[in-house]
């Protein structure tokens, strides 16, 4: 479920107030993305994995951390959520790692080539998620 709402009010004030390219599709994805955040524990692993990659955290985690962190100020700015803790920071962190612990180097030397490699990446990171989610549920 993303929220589409606020995409064309965001783009309109950042061309306005001249925000950098980086900072504007940061914001987009945030506008987009942040249910997704908030209901992370219900997601399937295959939709965390396909937020994790809008996000392009496997290849630069520190942008999974300014997202994570606008997701928490979204939560805590409701009145009554100043304080409340935010666990989907720590499950996306973790579920980010598992999948990008997941490279290329094994699949290539099972034989694999092209487009196969993505496909079983895909299919692997798919599976370390469900693992770390099916261990998070446990603890």
């Amino acid at each position: 479920m993303a929220d589409e709402r606020g995409v064309a009010p965001l783009r309109a004030l950042a061309a306005r107030l001249k925000v950098p390219t980086e900072h504007a599709a940061l914001a987009e994805l945030v506008c987009r993305e942040h249910l997704h955040a908030h209901r992370a524990f219900e997601l399937k692993p295959a939709t965390v994995l396909k937020l994790l990659t809008a996000l392009d955290a496997l290849r630069r985690p520190a942008r999974l951390e300014t997202f994570l962190a606008a997701c928490m100020a979204d939560q805590r700015g409701r009145s009554g959520h100043e304080l409340d803790a935010y666990p989907q920071a720590d499950y996306l962190r973790a579920t980010r790692d598992a999948a990008a612990a997941i490279d290329a180097a094994g699949f290539v030397a099972a034989g694999l080539t092209g487009p196969a490699i993505g496909q079983a990446m895909a299919s692997a990171r798919v599976a370390a998620i469900a693992d770390m989610k099916a261990k998070h549920l446990q603890s």
